[in-house]
């Protein structure tokens, strides 16, 4: 069973897939906590407990797939502040700490899911949205409502990516896909070496 996790400190999202890639589940976490230490508490919890809700109509010993994004794989310099990258990266570890007692925890760079699941983002566009979209046309299972002003409601986007990273899983097991880059770089090979040179320094 591979499981895909969107973690933030604000909300996880969750899509559960069988070994062939049918989806089983959506659902959303939201830790509650007034510090990050028992955010943290909170969402080991909640984790802790949908996984035993898995493991009493499964066999004791069942072993996942946990899918995870590389967290800092997804912010460069400027993009937000050491603290919230602190905080992100620290609630990453500590889900991937509880996960790993029933399963295999695999973390995917942003970029990686995006290249074998085919998102595209157009440039100025928002990503989020575009994951939605995505999901939304290859998934019909997925939980999709708005509010009245018309936005989709809290947790939407995470459960989004959480099946992104899922469903790159299930590519990559099946042979759809590789997690390296498909093509192998050949800058280098291309480049214009440059001739060493003949003049005499001496004149």
């Amino acid at each position: 069973m591979i499981i895909g996790w969107d973690v933030s400190t604000s909300a996880i999202g969750i899509c559960v897939k069988d070994d062939a890639g049918k989806t089983l589940e959506f659902a959303t976490l939201f830790p509650i906590g007034i510090t990050h230490a028992l955010k943290h508490r909170d969402a080991a919890y909640r984790v802790k407990c949908f996984i035993e809700k898995y493991l009493k109509i499964m066999h004791p010993d069942a072993k996942f797939v946990h899918v995870i994004e590389e967290r800092l794989g997804g912010f460069t310099g400027g993009l937000t502040t050491k603290q919230t990258l602190m905080a992100l990266a620290a609630m990453n570890a500590v889900i991937s700490f509880v996960l790993a007692d029933s399963g295999k925890v695999i973390h995917l760079a942003p970029v990686t899911t995006k290249r074998i699941t085919g998102l595209i983002v157009p440039k100025g566009g928002n990503k989020k949205e575009e994951v939605i979209k995505l999901v939304r046309s290859r998934e019909p299972t997925f939980p999709y409502f708005e509010t009245k002003s018309g936005n989709y409601v809290k947790g939407t986007d995470d459960m989004a990516d959480a099946w992104l990273l899922a469903e790159a899983m299930v590519m990559v097991n099946d042979g759809r896909a590789t997690v390296g880059q498909s093509k192998k770089a050949s800058s280098n090979k291309n480049k214009t070496r440059r001739p060493k040179s003949t003049v005499n320094p001496k004149g």
